[in-house]
């Protein structure tokens, strides 16, 4: 259940600022020169998405190994 609610709350955020900053850009009126931050901002989302998969991916990894280890062993 934790593995889930971490993905599905990385997309969300990453969802619900795409569209906020995807609005706001069109309401400054600036054109492409407003949507150059907000795209910035969502690459370096995307970025911290990939760091935190690999994280999680780590930790299950040695979790996994961890309780391979002690089912296999005993004592």
């Amino acid at each position: 259940v934790r593995l889930f609610a971490n993905m599905v709350a990385g997309h969300t955020m990453m969802k619900v600022f795409a569209g906020f900053s995807v609005m706001m850009a069109a309401s400054s009126g600036l054109g492409m020169a407003g949507a150059v931050l907000p795209l910035l901002i969502n690459t370096a989302l995307v970025g911290l998405e990939i760091l935190i998969a690999f994280i999680q991916a780590y930790v299950f990894a040695v979790l996994t190994c961890m309780y391979l280890k002690d089912a296999i062993e005993l004592h």
